[in-house]
């Protein structure tokens, strides 16, 4: 086969782009090879700690269905630890997915100090974590539901929802402290733990810390919020 000098210098050009694509493919995948395990930590704990942002701030691929998301198997789904809390929640009607949107409406965290074993089988990860303090929403929305409770509108909303109506209500005042601009935030540090599997993936450990929940929620201990 005869190619033309200009042929062959395309040729040439093309087989050239082609092998600094490869070059470039292979550096990529070196330096994800690489990766030291304080990275990889890293790595793992924000995508853990991303799952309760996109509750509130869902991104373009939070809209696919769960079975077509990739999967990480070293990332929980986001954890709240009140099954007590939800339990009552489904008595009352309220819908748990709701809620916790509500409750991270002020959400915002930072991934700080990342430390390794020796073994390199275990670690440690602090993380900086702000939101909404829960346990005062909570005494104001009952502060304005009471107040509610003295005015003409409680008696209609009882006599056409009954009990369930006035369930709705209280959530409501409930949902506007924790999404009010002026709500009482609070920061607090909580440090998880993982632990590497045996095909090299950092798994974080579960359950996660009382102080990790106590952050989450802006402060508050949970277990006498309920």
């Amino acid at each position: 086969m005869h190619f033309s000098s200009r042929r062959r210098a395309s040729f040439a050009k093309a087989l050239s782009c082609l092998g600094m694509v490869a070059l470039a493919m292979v550096v990529c995948l070196s330096l994800s090879a690489c990766k030291s395990d304080t990275e990889k930590v890293t790595e793992t704990v924000t995508q853990f700690m991303d799952g309760y942002d996109a509750i509130v701030h869902p991104k373009e691929d939070d809209d696919k269905n769960d079975d077509e998301k990739p999967k990480d198997a070293g990332v929980p789904d986001p954890q709240f630890g009140d099954d007590a809390t939800i339990a009552k929640l489904d008595d009352f009607g309220v819908d748990p997915g709701e809620y916790h949107k509500h409750l991270l409406s002020h959400f915002s965290y930072q991934v700080g100090d990342v430390n390794v074993a020796d073994d390199g089988k275990t670690a440690t990860a602090t993380v900086s974590i702000t939101n909404a303090t829960l346990s005062d929403a909570i005494t104001n929305a009952a502060g304005d539901f009471e107040a509610w409770m003295l005015t003409d509108e409680m008696q209609s909303t009882l006599d056409s929802g009954g009990r369930a109506a006035l369930v709705d209500k209280l959530f409501d005042f409930l949902y506007q402290r924790l999404d009010a601009d002026d709500a009482t935030v609070a920061t607090a540090d909580a440090t998880l733990s993982l632990t590497k599997d045996d095909d090299g993936v950092w798994v974080i450990d579960t359950p996660l810390p009382n102080e990790f929940y106590a952050a989450l929620y802006g402060g508050t201990d949970i277990r006498t919020a309920e």
